[in-house]
């Protein structure tokens, strides 16, 4: 079904711009789980693809990582 591919699509670009900016900016998953006021476990499962972060989630998580939650939903070609 192609509004599931786009999901899947859509999701795979957040997982990867979330775990890119957070190994540039040298942050662990148990860092960002500490200032977005998650356990641990929340950011692994996000990060696998097991749970969807909600919007607010997504607008901390930009915040931390200094970028628009826009941002994190567009393709990185570089």
């Amino acid at each position: 079904m192609k509004n599931e591919n786009n999901y899947e699509k859509t999701r795979k670009i957040l997982e990867d711009n979330i775990i890119r900016l957070m190994m540039e900016k040298n942050l662990t998953a148990r860092a960002l789980s500490i200032r977005i006021e998650k356990n641990e476990w929340y950011i692994t499962r996000m990060l696998n693809g097991n749970i969807d972060p909600s919007l607010q989630v997504i607008s901390k998580i930009a915040e931390i990582l200094r970028v628009s939650a826009a941002d994190l939903f567009s393709k990185n070609d570089g």
